[in-house]
């Protein structure tokens, strides 16, 4: 209908493009904004739903890396590169004490990040463990690498080689 309202306008004018013009809103009329409907649209662009009962929780999640590994950081970018001050402090102090550990980051994962919140009840990212227990964000990082405590706490750990 807004077609041939457009091609009529255009030869009213006097204009020879009216057909093209025409021939154009037939060919993109059928295009649609939800990707997943389009069966020409590759896989890749589709949207993608999660088997809720095959993939673990977020919890599980968080529960399996802190079970797995001594000193579990979850951060804000990578132990490379930081994305904030406070997750850089963390990363800097465990460089101090040569400790190994592994990371997560959370700006990559909204779920992860809304669920590590929800997992140690703290409301606030970079979130460190130590041994499977939750040692805080990296104010209290400082004060015990300040006092010896985290020092101390670290004591027998893998070092980094």
């Amino acid at each position: 209908m807004a077609a041939a309202r457009a091609g009529r306008v255009l030869r009213q004018q006097g204009s020879t493009k009216a057909a093209s013009i025409s021939s154009l809103w037939r060919i993109n009329s059928h295009v649609s904004s939800q990707a997943g409907e389009d069966p020409d649209t590759h896989d890749d662009f589709k949207p993608v739903e999660r088997d809720a009962e095959s993939a673990p929780s977020v919890h599980e999640t968080i529960q399996k890396d802190i079970k797995e590994n001594p000193v579990m950081v979850y951060m804000k970018g990578v132990p490379e590169a930081p994305q904030c001050g406070f997750s850089a402090m963390v990363v800097r102090i465990l460089a101090e004490h040569g400790v190994k550990y592994k990371s997560r980051n959370v700006l990559v994962d909204q779920e992860l990040r809304d669920g590590i919140k929800s997992f140690s009840n703290w409301p606030t990212v970079p979130q460190v463990y130590v041994a499977g227990e939750f040692v805080g964000g990296s104010d209290i990082l400082i004060s015990m690498h300040r006092s010896g405590e985290l020092q101390e706490m670290l004591k027998g750990l893998q070092k980094e080689s």
